[in-house]
């Protein structure tokens, strides 16, 4: 037996539908991409070693698209109605990728495909919309930890902290953005040429 007529259980779906009920998709949020400006004021040593970048790790809280902030040292939260087009860490291992490839040291960079001489793990320590007052303009602040490893018997070659922060020009999240861009491109420069720079790669091709 029928416990709703027809014209009942049209009248409930639309009552769901316009309430925002079960029937209702998530609400979307507007999409942010990074564009890091990344030069080199002078040529790096080049290296014929292959180099892997492999995907950062990161904690719980920057391992996601939400785009984070914080008013506190101890706090952590997001913007609303907006995220990043890709989670974190790819986003950054992007910008290292490309940040290699600028450079034209490297023989071969990628993050997938290669048979690696070299092995660069990240470690995302910070990537954050500071505000230091409720109603002024946050600084953004990237961190990264580096570890340069030989493939052939994963020794640490080297292993540096770096981080740059940059001041948005205005409160709006289009000027946030572009002081993301400013600090992850400061950071990328700092990292490839550290990477370079370093003595093991100097014989090219890390096996024996």
């Amino acid at each position: 037996m029928n416990l709703l007529s027809g014209g009942a259980v049209a009248a409930l779906a639309l009552l769901l539908t316009s309430c925002g009920g079960i029937l209702s998709g998530p609400p979307e949020r507007e999409l942010y991409r990074l564009h890091p400006a990344i030069a080199f004021p002078a040529p790096l040593p080049h290296t014929a070693a292959q180099l892997l970048v492999v995907t950062p790790s990161a904690p719980a809280g920057l391992d996601t698209v939400r785009i984070a902030l914080s008013r506190a040292p101890v706090s952590l939260d997001y913007f609303a109605g907006v995220q990043w087009a890709d989670r974190v860490p790819f986003l950054v291992r992007s910008a290292l990728v490309e940040g290699f490839e600028k450079s034209g040291a490297a023989s071969a960079v990628g993050s997938g495909g290669l048979r690696a001489d070299f092995v660069l793990e990240t470690d995302i320590r910070d990537f954050t919309a500071v505000y230091e007052a409720p109603a002024a303009a946050p600084r953004v602040s990237v961190a990264l930890n580096l570890k340069l490893v030989r493939a052939t018997d994963r020794q640490v070659v080297g292993q540096v902290s770096l981080g740059r922060t940059a001041g948005a020009a205005a409160n709006t999240l289009p000027e946030v953005v572009v002081a993301y861009d400013k600090a992850l491109g400061g950071v990328v420069e700092e990292a490839v040429a550290w990477t370079l720079n370093n003595r093991a790669l100097a014989g090219g091709s890390g096996r024996r």
